[in-house]
């Protein structure tokens, strides 16, 4: 499928930071102290650092926030909003449980917060474990939400079904969370920022190659994330890496799924 993105760009690269504050310890019942204090990190520096690095670069970014981190850090919020970075949906205390019958509730909850919080209701979301269910979508739509980052099934942003009918007003923007997340190497395999940043390099190249649509995930936590000083220089190589490609822009992913939903034919499912 030949795509065209914003503006006329080569190619597009959207940059979703998400926060996990105190919020994921607090939602397990610990409490955000000692070894478990890495979202509270975020919170102290690593949101800071984040906004440091957009401005010196002119990058507008997508910040994932958590109902409860919200509640925590009102002015935190306040603050990247003011500097012209959406505010999407993450949960309320991230949780990487089944909700069940209580989900939309939940849902509801947290949209309720951030649109509270900063004056405007989010219309990104991202689950903030994977985990969804029949009543994600429906639910999400209903609150005017345009997008779900959640799924990683495929390169390029794709229409879904919701409620067995193909959406015409939501579009789903892929997410890989193996290859374009600090999550992963941080967490799970403990590797160097300068690991990090040839995979991330590299799949900047094929993507490039392959359809243009690179989406970025850092985590500005102390733990598994970047938000540290020499793992944060390494997201701000990154982007000065991308801003060298010809035709590339970087857009929010609230400008990305208004683009698409403008021409919704062009982003209907292999399988349709």
């Amino acid at each position: 499928m030949m795509t065209k993105w914003p503006s006329g760009a080569s190619a597009v690269l959207c940059v979703a930071v998400h926060m996990d504050g105190p919020a994921c310890e607090i939602g397990h019942g610990h409490a955000p102290l000692g070894m478990r204090g890495g979202g509270r990190y975020a919170a102290r520096r690593g949101i800071a650092r984040c906004l440091d690095i957009f401005a010196r670069q002119g990058v507008k970014a997508t910040f994932f926030m958590c109902g409860h981190d919200a509640e925590l850090y009102p002015d935190l919020m306040r603050e990247v909003h003011r500097a012209g970075h959406e505010i999407a949906a993450h949960g309320y205390q991230h949780e990487d449980w089944e909700l069940g019958d209580a989900e939309p509730e939940l849902l509801e909850r947290a949209h309720r917060i951030l649109s509270n919080c900063v004056g405007e209701a989010p219309v990104g979301w991202c689950s903030p474990s994977g985990y969804k269910s029949r009543l994600t979508l429906p639910t999400l739509k209903r609150l005017g939400y345009r997008y779900d980052t959640s799924e990683k099934d495929d390169d390029l942003p794709y229409l879904p079904e919701i409620e067995g009918v193909e959406a015409r007003d939501f579009i789903m923007l892929p997410n890989n969370t193996t290859s374009l997340d600090d999550w992963p190497m941080y967490h799970q395999g403990q590797g160097l920022p300068s690991e990090l940043l040839a995979n991330w390099i590299a799949e900047l190249d094929a993507l490039i190659a392959s359809g243009g649509y690179v989406h970025l995930i850092v985590h500005p936590r102390s733990d598994y994330g970047s938000g540290t000083p020499a793992r944060a220089a390494v997201v701000e190589r990154f982007i000065v890496e991308a801003l060298r490609w010809p035709g590339l822009q970087v857009v929010t992913l609230a400008r990305l799924a208004e683009h698409c939903l403008a021409a919704p034919s062009q982003w209907r499912g292999e399988d349709k």
